[in-house]
């Protein structure tokens, strides 16, 4: 399983599943969204109890895979990939029993709806957040548009859009966005910690809390992920996008025109 873009172990009722692209530092490409949603589906099994996501390597997530985008075509790939990346989110939300994001490293544009779309985040130290869509000409997906306001307010997550500065571990913990931060050598230890406990907890009553604050919450959140892909993909056939994913390859500031 080494060579999958998702691989996935359970031990002492805990399901660790990593995204395994290290190269690309985990970006979402239709692979991972693939292994993701088999993975998660995976979890339905009842011995499991509590489920760890990580990335391999240095980064959580580090976004949207541009390169196999473009490859595809930006806006057939942008209508397609957030669809079937919906159906991992509304999976996870829905498994009835609890999620552990443990964050190692950059978690951008959907790496970052990813993480929030678990039940509790765990940042290393040297991790961070960023919006990121906006940077490259795009608007957000993966219910980052529900899950982020819902967690740090309007305002901020309007600053967030339109500035996009990187949210370091210090502020991701003021802001709630994630429940503990530590050493980055601590890290896995700390996961470990925490997922046992939950693994060794009520697990029906984690599924009844759960499903109660998804009814409260989140009750609409597969239409507003229809709504995200289709101006996602609107997104992706315009020239700001082919300027900003251009920047990005060449390493230069991106020049929108707003078109």
């Amino acid at each position: 399983m080494a060579d999958k873009s998702v691989v996935w172990r359970k031990e002492n009722g805990i399901c660790f599943i990593t995204m395994n692209e290290a190269t690309s530092l985990n970006a979402i490409s239709k692979g991972i969204v693939a292994g993701l949603e088999e993975a998660f589906e995976d979890c339905f099994d009842e011995e499991i109890r509590a489920i760890v996501l990580t990335g391999a390597g240095r980064a959580f997530c580090a976004g949207g895979d541009l390169a196999e985008m473009i490859k595809d075509g930006p806006t057939h790939w942008l209508l397609q990939t957030p669809k079937k990346l919906g159906v991992v989110v509304s999976t996870m939300r829905k498994l009835p029993k609890p999620i552990i994001a443990s964050i190692n490293g950059p978690a951008f544009g959907v790496g970052m709806s990813v993480a929030m779309a678990c039940d509790l985040r765990i940042m290393s130290d040297r991790a961070t957040f960023a919006q990121a869509y906006t940077s490259v000409g795009l608007s957000p997906d993966g219910a980052w548009s529900m899950t982020v306001p819902q967690t740090v307010g309007v305002a901020k997550a309007l600053e967030m859009v339109l500035l996009d500065r990187p949210i370091n571990a210090e502020e991701a913990l003021r802001l709630g966005l994630v429940s503990i931060v530590v050493p980055a050598d601590q890290l896995e230890a700390e996961t470990l910690k925490v997922a046992t406990k939950l693994a060794n907890g009520p697990t029906r009553a984690y599924a009844n809390a759960k499903a109660l604050i998804n009814r409260s919450m989140l009750d609409g959140i597969e239409s507003q992920m229809d709504l995200e892909r289709y101006s996602i993909s609107s997104c992706g056939s315009s020239e700001d996008f082919v300027e900003g994913s251009d920047a990005i390859f060449n390493k230069r500031k991106p020049a929108f025109k707003g078109r």
